[in-house]
């Protein structure tokens, strides 16, 4: 009687192991051919190379059917047979137009104390080493981003490289950076690669007439957004027609929208925009928040840097004008006085007027009181607070008067006397505008009198600037004079309107106004 044999059982064992475990397992000979297999590792060959179920059949190499990938494979296969256990983390394996990886393990069969094949562990580690590249790529793309962040170039530089960082770690088609100014409301643009200038004029557009867009939804609810369809809402609205032709010829689809916070102030908005069908799990849309927040963290230290600059030409501007009070400008003072005392010395002598000496130190009294004039002026301008603390009549009048003793034109200044209560930025505006407005008069109108009248009544401010001099043709261009423009950007800059008023020989009149919240009487 044969003894009893477990044959059945340990083939009925094996059977469960190889229906329940979660890993691929095939076991083959010395030949490398297949003996048997579990349905998950045939399911790769089905699932990854697109081949029909029967493709795995007992007898064929593990060479035949996974082509291209001899080499590593003889290296594995090599060493079980030698008696070793072989595992490989991550092996990078092969298919056309697919690349996947798998972690495998390799372990000799013995019969009779004699190898007589091996057994293939796999489990696919494709999604496990993607996301640890793609962990990589972003640590990556953090120090870069860091290298980038350096206050002492111009932001520009700096957002448009972290923009190309962002695109290009995101996989985006494009990236832009947009900034909202905190005054004007304007927009200013940064981007990578790939809008066009139309896209950026008409999205500055947009925004100044109030249209609702991506940009405007994410700043209003202050959260990221991810406007899935944009460029085919766009080339179905009439609205965009202006930008159809470029929107037909773009690669991207969607748009995620992160708005860029520093403490609790929203600066902007970082864009992202990527072709149809992207998923964006959870761990995307912090990495694309992270990323945005450097974005703040750059415009907010080039803000604070601007601040500290000008915070230190402020202090260097006050040290100026105190060391010019308290040397040249009280020297020029004395002066004036000790010309004037010797005027009526000179006279209590009984020397004619037109004489030599008389006529120097008349000549020397007037130069002091203009140099004196200019200073005064100088030391107006070199205070930053000058301007809020003294008012615009009196900055106007001081500075007219500096003029006056530089160029020998009789400007007169008038106004109420009553401040109009402007906010300083606009008053600022005004100033510099009123002093374009003398300077090009000056320089170019050959005046013999300017007159510059502040009115303030009916809810309207206004400044007009008139000259008696050759006056010119204003709708005529002037080459190389930027008077004009420089002045109808402060006025646009406030709100104002500017109107300027000429024709040669007839002198000319620039009248800037705006409207003020309870204007007075002149």
């Amino acid at each position: 009687m044969a003894p009893p044999t477990d044959a059945p059982r340990d083939e009925q064992l094996l059977d469960i192991i190889f229906g329940r475990v979660p890993m691929g397992i095939a076991v083959c000979d010395r030949d490398t051919r297949l003996q048997r297999c579990n349905s998950t590792w045939a399911e790769f060959f089905v699932h990854y190379l697109g081949v029909p179920a029967e493709y795995v059949a007992p007898g064929k190499t593990l060479y035949e059917l996974i082509p291209g990938n001899d080499e590593a494979q003889n290296r594995l296969i090599e060493r079980a047979l030698a008696g070793e256990v072989v595992s490989q983390i991550g092996s990078r394996l092969e298919a056309p137009g697919l690349v996947t990886y798998w972690d495998i393990v390799l372990a000799p069969i013995f019969a009779d104390q004699e190898i007589v094949g091996f057994v293939n562990l796999v489990t696919d580690a494709t999604d496990r080493v993607n996301a640890y590249r793609l962990l990589q790529e972003r640590i990556e793309a953090f120090a870069l981003v860091a290298e980038s962040m350096t206050v002492d170039q111009p932001i520009g530089v700096t957002l448009r490289s972290l923009a190309r960082i962002a695109a290009q770690t995101a996989r985006a088609e494009a990236c832009a950076i947009i900034i909202v100014d905190a005054v004007t409301h304007e927009l200013t643009l940064f981007e990578a690669t790939g809008l066009s200038p139309e896209y950026a004029t008409a999205l500055a557009d947009w925004w100044r007439r109030g249209e609702k867009t991506p940009t405007r939804d994410a700043l209003e609810r202050q959260e990221l957004l991810i406007a899935t369809g944009a460029r085919a809402r766009g080339l179905a609205n009439p609205l965009y027609e202006p930008l159809h032709r470029y929107l037909k010829e773009a690669t991207w689809d969607d748009i995620v929208v992160v708005p860029l916070d520093s403490h609790g102030r929203y600066l902007g908005v970082m864009q992202y925009y990527h072709r149809a069908g992207r998923e964006h799990d959870e761990e995307e849309r912090a990495f694309l928040t992270t990323l945005a927040d450097q974005a703040a963290v750059a415009i907010a230290n080039a803000e604070l840097y601007a601040r500290s600059e000008q915070d230190a030409a402020s202090l260097e501007r006050q040290r100026l004008a105190r060391e010019l009070h308290d040397s040249v400008s009280q020297a020029l003072f004395s002066m004036t006085l000790h010309a004037r005392t010797a005027e009526r010395q000179l006279a209590s002598a009984g020397l004619d007027r037109d004489a030599p000496a008389a006529t120097t130190v008349r000549r020397l009294a007037e130069l002091t009181q203009g140099a004196l004039a200019e200073m005064r002026a100088l030391i107006f301008e070199l205070r930053p607070q000058a301007l809020a603390e003294e008012g615009l009549l009196t900055a106007l009048t001081r500075q007219a008067a500096a003029l006056t003793a530089r160029e020998g034109v009789s400007i007169r200044v008038i106004g109420p006397p009553a401040r109009p209560g402007l906010d300083p930025n606009v008053e600022e505006h005004l100033y510099r505008l009123t002093l374009e407005a003398l300077n090009n008069a000056v320089k170019h109108a050959e005046p013999t009198r300017i007159e510059v009248e502040v009115r303030n009544a009916d809810d309207q401010l206004s400044v007009t600037i008139s000259d008696d001099g050759v006056g010119f043709d204003p709708v005529r261009p002037h080459p190389g004079h930027l008077g004009q423009s420089t002045m109808a950007e402060r006025a646009s800059a406030i709100g104002a309107t500017l109107l300027i008023e000429s024709s040669p020989g007839a002198g000319c009149t620039v009248t800037v106004s705006l409207p003020v919240a309870g204007g007075g009487n002149t």
